[in-house]
């Protein structure tokens, strides 16, 4: 740890469980809505900001959240790309009481193993990434903290990205470190 004890130090590796209720998701013009994702997220400290009261950045190297629907079987969220998505942050925002901003920032893809209209499993990948945001966090890792999603996001066929399939409109994770 560094900064007094308050951030996680180059090189930790973070396991975190995640779980969503009444997730809406929209697939071929279907609106769904999944009761709940269960799943976790992985974060790797890859270095210091300086900027502010500093921070540090993160490297998501393990997502997956994964719910089941009758009508759908099994609807997965997974990281797709770890070497090209973009750092997330963890920054230290208030001193007293110490308070963080944390964006976890993922590629992911997204697969319906019985999408609508038939056929087999169908695997889209997002067209920008998921961010998912907690600007209130009182200690890092997370326990029992809420990380929502910042804007909805669009999956698409990777042979095809801008032919938007399905979107992710709401996400509110509860995520708890699991050391």
């Amino acid at each position: 740890m560094m900064l007094g004890g308050l951030l996680p130090s180059i090189g930790l590796e973070i396991p975190c469980s995640m779980y969503a209720i009444e997730v809406p998701l929209n697939v071929k013009g279907n609106p769904i809505k999944l009761d709940s994702i269960k799943g976790g997220v992985t974060v790797r400290v890859e270095g210091n900001i300086k900027s502010g009261l500093g921070g540090v950045n993160l490297r998501v190297i393990g997502y997956e959240q994964s719910a089941d629907s009758s009508a759908f079987g099994r609807i997965t969220l997974s990281q797709a790309v770890i070497d090209t998505t973009p750092l997330s942050r963890l920054e230290l925002i208030k001193e007293m009481p110490p308070t963080f901003r944390c964006e976890l920032i993922i590629d992911a893809t997204l697969t319906i193993e019985k999408p609508p209209g038939g056929g087999g499993p169908l695997e889209l990948l997002n067209t920008k990434p998921i961010r998912l945001l907690n600007d209130k966090l009182q200690s890092f890792p997370p326990q029992g903290s809420v990380f929502r999603l910042v804007e909805p996001v669009d999956f698409a066929p990777s042979s095809s990205p801008s032919q938007v399939v399905a979107q992710l409109l709401e996400l509110s994770n509860t995520v708890t470190h699991n050391p």
